[in-house]
């Protein structure tokens, strides 16, 4: 076999990671765009007059929205096409946070009294942020559900998923804790700069699918059903115990550090980074290098998690909290691609875009009950909802190793085949 036909043989899958990536990319601006603002909101509600209840109630409104929306996306995805509905998702996640900034403003000058700054917040931050963020994670999930088959190779598919998910949630918070030196207003205006920026390269990147292409069928799959509902199950623990960290994060470090609300703005950014960016460097370093099955994964995930949500309960400084913060990132980091690859895996390929809304809508219910079980715990008693973490994390670790259900392999499943090599670009992204 000569040079030529070697290059033409790997052609293929030059062709396949491309328009991955290009989804991907779509998955990093959001969350980039998304976490660039929370490190601030723990200030600005305080700043604003708001208890941390109201707070927590605000990310419930957002998070339902996404509960109520996941599916449907899901199913618009497979009839309209990935792309447009990542632009839908982009573009309206940037006109919300964009109203989002307008209304914090005007409440922090005056010019809006209490109750119509906290209701509009519900409705920008909430309601229309919430809708127009549900549409990227479920149709970058289908997707690369799609595009990929076998437990290998699915893994990896998903590790670049949840890298782009974890490689925004590093960079996220980073600026926005540095923007936060100069204020609370910075981030919020710049966060709907950069996904007019991604929403730009999306729409001038990623192709249009050919007149007349057929679209896949889909199916509605129940959450109850069994080859499905132990991998939500975990993945949902594991968010939600993730969840109820970054929403109280904030306070934590405000109350246990006494920082006034500009250095607990950068001191969250920092401690997220800290979380975030080992769940990139596990996701980017380690998942690819490591022939561990999905189920492996999530059980060295919910170990790590376990041992980094005692770190935090008992730490009294910055560098301490960081560290168990850290240590929550890398188990989600391992955790979460064993998650994802295993239902797909187990579901048939007219089921993938139903199964990625299911995913996407339990991680949104943790968005629902983190912020407020993190919350109303943390007024019960600082170290109260780590504790408790901690506690629901061990849980998970002795369900990875005693459910049937997830020791279960998906050797036998009959998942979507790899794209063969005589589909073209054009028709990737339908």
């Amino acid at each position: 076999m000569n040079a030529d036909s070697t290059a033409a043989e790997e052609q293929p899958k030059l062709v396949n990671r491309r328009p991955i990536l290009l989804v991907c990319l779509a998955v990093f601006g959001l969350m980039t765009g998304q976490q660039m603002v929370n490190p601030i909101l723990a200030p600005l509600a305080r700043e604003l007059g708001f208890s941390e209840l109201a707070l927590g109630f605000v990310m419930f409104v957002g998070a339902s929205g996404v509960v109520l929306a996941g599916t449907f996306w899901g199913r618009r995805a497979a009839v309209w096409g990935h792309r447009t509905v990542l632009l839908i998702s982009l573009v309206g996640a940037t006109v919300s946070l964009l109203a989002f900034a307008v209304v914090a403003q005007s409440g922090l000058a005056g010019v809006l009294p209490k109750l119509v700054t906290y209701v509009l917040i519900i409705v920008t931050r909430g309601v229309l942020f919430g809708l127009a963020w549900a549409a990227t994670p479920v149709t970058a999930q289908s997707y690369v559900a799609r595009m990929t088959s076998g437990e290998a190779e699915r893994v990896r598919g998903m590790s670049v998923f949840s890298a782009a998910q974890g490689l925004g949630l590093a960079v996220g918070p980073a600026v926005g804790g540095l923007l936060s030196i100069a204020g609370l207003l910075p981030p919020m205006y710049v966060a709907p700069a950069i996904l007019v920026v991604i929403a730009v390269v999306v729409a001038i990147s990623v192709p249009k699918p050919e007149k007349g292409e057929e679209r896949p069928e889909s199916v509605k799959v129940s959450p109850f059903d069994r080859r499905l509902w132990p991998f939500l199950t975990i993945g949902f623990g594991l968010y939600l115990a993730m969840t109820m960290v970054l929403m109280t994060a904030g306070f934590l470090l405000q109350d246990r550090l006494h920082l006034n609300a500009q250095q607990t703005g950068t001191a969250t950014g920092m401690v997220t980074l800290a979380g975030a960016a080992m769940i990139v460097i596990v996701q980017v370093v380690a998942v690819p290098r490591l022939s561990w099955s999905p189920v492996h994964f999530m059980r060295a995930g919910s170990v790590l998690m376990t041992l980094g949500m005692v770190v935090v309960a008992v730490s009294a400084s910055g560098p301490l909290i960081g560290v168990g913060v850290a240590l929550l990132g890398a188990g989600l980091g391992f955790g979460m691609p064993g998650v994802m690859s295993a239902p797909t895996l187990l579901a048939e390929k007219k089921e993938q875009a139903s199964v990625a809304g299911l995913f996407n809508a339990s991680v949104a219910v943790t968005f629902m009950i983190g912020p407020l079980l993190g919350n109303g715990l943390y007024e019960l008693g600082i170290a109260v909802p780590y504790v408790f973490g901690a506690i629901m994390l061990a849980g998970l670790v002795v369900f990875t190793h005693v459910h049937h259900g997830v020791r279960q392999t998906a050797r036998k499943s009959p998942a979507a085949p790899a794209v063969t090599s005589g589909e073209t670009e054009q028709s990737e992204v339908s």
